[in-house]
């Protein structure tokens, strides 16, 4: 059989390493706009920060492709899938032709259409390359604009700051990270982020982008000028579904799919950042872009592709991440966009400065819960939300903060049927 995988990227090469595990003898072309080997992009911040080199985010060595037989067209642009004809056209004209397709794109940095964004010192953040132009930039300047409160954009703005950069980030929404947490964790971030040195502005959009060929700072739409000798954009990451437009393949905010990775089409499959796929919490499909979700989806298409009848796990949004020494991690609805009939929020602050839990209850479920500074036990608190357990018996001492595996097996015992992974099995085996 002849695979071709379009990205090399965490669903990209789950995919490409699973068929090779099944099936020794398929054909298997990964073809990629990047030219360089698999490399993790969760952490390029870390690149611009100075803390790691290329070497240490790659996640597969440069002989991956050699080692399992993978056929690799790195730099070349995939435009358009042509699912009748079973081929995908390059850039360069050239057609690809496939048995099964797994499209595995990935997103693009959508940069805002405002007068100056094209100056040099603009960048957007989301790439190897893109990480390497603002290291090299960043030698010479001494103030930044970060667009966008994000987690890109806030993960941007930390690694400037760890660089001895003077940096703002103007958000548009109220407060940063709305679309995982809402007021009140955010106002301990920015607190942080404001002992750290960085300037937060709320509610602040660019109008335009000053200076003459190099960039000299913003001006905002309140009519605010911020000077700054470096602009990054880290906001307005869009799925890459312009490769199935005009096709039958259905696309929303990313390209659907069902629970075995499958899009409306016959032998075409999608994984990672650039789908939008069933979310077991909303009841509806989602697109969480997420390193784990990218890797099910990758794994999950390429055992389909075999011949099997894999599905995908619960999942929903979730996000961990370290903001300048403060912890954060979410799961489920915990936006601050996202409000369900019905749901309770409950939020408890403390002990320490920077500790905040808020849960999000409806009925008997947590639905959601976000933890900012101590984060001990919040895989417990995430396979309770999308394993949409009853925990009725168990509220008040979640909200106690006592989570931990042993407070919580009662209601794990008391829904074992849900609970299907090896280790539960033999922790259940012992009662």
């Amino acid at each position: 059989m002849k695979v071709v995988i379009i990205g090399n990227h965490a669903a990209g090469l789950s995919a490409a390493e699973t068929l090779r595990k099944l099936d020794s003898a398929c054909q298997i072309t990964v073809i990629s706009n990047e030219k360089v080997p698999p490399y993790s992009r969760c952490l390029i911040p870390y690149l611009v920060s100075g803390e790691k080199t290329v070497e240490d985010i790659l996640f597969k060595p440069v002989s991956f492709y050699e080692d399992n037989r993978i056929d690799a067209m790195l730099g070349c642009e995939v435009v358009r899938v042509l699912p009748k004809e079973k081929q995908v056209l390059l850039d360069s004209g050239e057609r690809v032709a496939y048995e099964a397709l797994i499209v595995a794109a990935g997103g693009t940095c959508s940069m805002p259409n405002i007068p100056g964004i094209e100056k040099q010192g603009v960048f957007g953040f989301r790439t190897l390359a893109d990480a390497e132009r603002i290291a090299e930039y960043c030698d010479g300047v001494d103030t930044a604009v970060v667009l966008g409160g994000g987690l890109v954009g806030l993960k941007a703005a930390v690694a400037l700051n760890e660089r001895g950069k003077q940096v703002t980030v103007a958000v548009g929404s109220p407060n940063v990270l709305s679309q995982i947490v809402a007021e009140p964790e955010a106002q301990v971030f920015e607190e942080h982020l404001t002992r750290l040195g960085i300037e937060i502005f709320t509610r602040t959009n660019p109008a335009k982008v000053l200076g003459d060929e190099k960039v000299s700072g913003i001006e905002t739409t309140e009519g605010r000028k911020i000077e700054a000798q470096l602009v990054i954009v880290g906001k307005g990451v869009r799925a890459n579904t312009q490769l199935v437009k005009g096709t039958d393949i259905q696309a929303e905010h990313g390209i659907l799919i069902d629970e075995h990775s499958r899009t409306s089409v016959p032998d075409v499959y999608a994984a990672g950042d650039v789908t939008q796929s069933p979310d077991t919490v909303r009841g509806e499909t989602w697109t969480n872009a997420l390193w784990p979700h990218a890797i099910e989806e990758g794994r999950v298409a390429a055992e389909n592709v075999m011949g099997r009848d894999t599905v995908l796990g619960g999942r929903t949004s979730m996000n961990s991440l370290v903001l300048g020494g403060l912890s954060l991690i979410t799961s489920g609805l915990t936006g601050a966009r996202e409000k369900l009939e019905g749901a309770e929020e409950i939020t408890r602050k403390g002990p320490g400065k920077t500790d905040c839990k808020r849960f999000i209850f409806q009925g008997n479920r947590l639905v959601g819960f976000a933890l900012v500074g101590k984060v001990d036990n919040a895989g417990v608190l995430g396979s309770l939300v999308k394993k949409r357990v009853d925990v009725a018996q168990a509220k008040e001492r979640i909200v106690a903060g006592e989570y931990d595996f042993a407070s919580m097996f009662p209601v794990i015992r008391d829904n074992r049927e849900k609970f299907k992974e090896p280790e539960y099995q033999e922790v259940f085996g012992f009662f």
